[in-house]
């Protein structure tokens, strides 16, 4: 079988194909010209020293970019197409059989917009052989939409996160907060954490809290961040690192935390926190746990805080380093568990054979 996987955001596309051709799946990715800093292969996987594998397609986002994608997809070389976030708007016209991947807000958001992308996003849910969905808390939303086929398909991290010991002597005493996640106030809530961290640190000047900057030119909130940080006068106790990092510098920087803050706004989870707990990390989170259930025999054990006063109580808890451990061991344990690579890769090829056999997909529906 041949299959060719549409879009690339923050590299799952690329993961799950380089994963794919390790079980000998002739997989391609298709991605278009300049692709963000989150969203480049290059910026993921070292080992591809500066230079993009031959399965990887190229499309130009000037000119004719949608004839470049469609040529691409109604190419007869390929048995099926995997379509992750907008994609799944082309691939319905490809005449292939097609698996469309939701992502967050392209569900979430744009799906129940009255615009012509949102009507042909819900279209194409409704056409595709089946919806996967990596994060419990979307599967209301496809519900609402009356998706039917859905699957749920969680993310499995990279195997550069592992724990390793790379914090400093002379920050021993230092208690560090890192904070990875895209400024983002609405998403990610990342003023909840700085006003949680800035109670915190009144009795606890060790604190420190180190904040990812992505992008070359300051945002909007990235200037709010930096803006909160000063009028709460703890300049002092945040580090704000430019980013983002490639995932050897994000590895090294959830091992050198003491806690991994993701994000306080939505109730749900990206990959932040998934690879946080695969460095035996505790993480501190607002996750809806009620929604984990659904999909998970347990859910994660992460630590869980919806605002200020309750980020600043949990700090105060993780300030032990037995807590710290205790949570970080049955994290990763959980991460071995219930996100093992080669089981998740075994069921993806599993679908894909029922797909272009015509065979049931029960087995998986949720």
């Amino acid at each position: 079988m041949k299959i060719l996987h549409a879009g690339n955001l923050v590299n799952i596309g690329y993961y799950f194909v380089r994963e794919l051709r390790k079980y000998n799946i002739n997989a391609e990715l298709l991605m278009h010209k300049d692709p963000g800093p989150t969203d480049d292969p290059l910026n993921y996987d070292p080992e591809l020293k500066g230079k993009y594998p031959e399965w990887i397609k190229i499309y130009d986002l000037k000119g004719s970019w949608k004839i470049q994608i469609m040529k691409l997809m109604r190419s007869k070389k390929y048995d099926l197409i995997h379509a992750y976030v907008e994609a799944p708007i082309f691939a319905q016209f490809s005449s292939r059989p097609f698996i469309a991947h939701v992502l967050g807000s392209d569900l979430r958001e744009l799906a129940f917009t009255k615009s012509l992308r949102g009507f042909l996003l819900r279209r194409a849910y409704k056409k595709a052989k089946v919806v996967l969905f990596y994060e419990p808390k979307l599967l209301p939303y496809l519900k609402k939409l009356g998706v039917k086929r859905k699957i749920f398909f969680p993310y499995t991290p990279n195997d550069v996160f592992y724990p390793k010991n790379v914090r400093l002597e002379e920050l021993k005493d230092k208690f560090v907060i890192f904070h990875p996640a895209r400024a983002d106030w609405k998403i990610k809530g990342n003023d909840i954490l700085i006003k949680g961290f800035a109670k915190f640190v009144k009795n606890n000047p060790n604190g420190i809290l180190m904040i990812v900057e992505h992008g070359k030119n300051l945002s909007k909130d990235m200037i709010r961040n930096r803006e909160l940080v000063n009028e709460l006068k703890i300049i002092e106790n945040v580090k704000f690192l430019k980013g983002p990092l490639n995932t050897t510098d994000l590895a090294y920087y959830y091992n050198y935390s003491d806690v991994v803050a993701d994000q306080f706004a939505l109730g749900e989870g990206g990959v932040i926190y998934l690879e946080a707990m695969a460095c035996r990390k505790p993480v501190l989170i607002n996750l809806d746990q009620s929604e984990q259930k659904k999909v998970f025999d347990e859910p994660p054990p992460i630590v869980n805080a919806k605002n200020s006063d309750e980020i600043s109580d949990c700090l105060e808890k993780l300030k032990d380093k037995k807590i710290r451990e205790e949570i970080g061991n049955k994290s990763y344990e959980w991460v071995k568990t219930y996100l093992d690579k080669d089981k998740s890769i075994k069921k993806l090829i599993k679908i894909y054979e029922k797909i272009l056999n015509h065979e049931s997909l029960d087995e998986f529906m949720v």
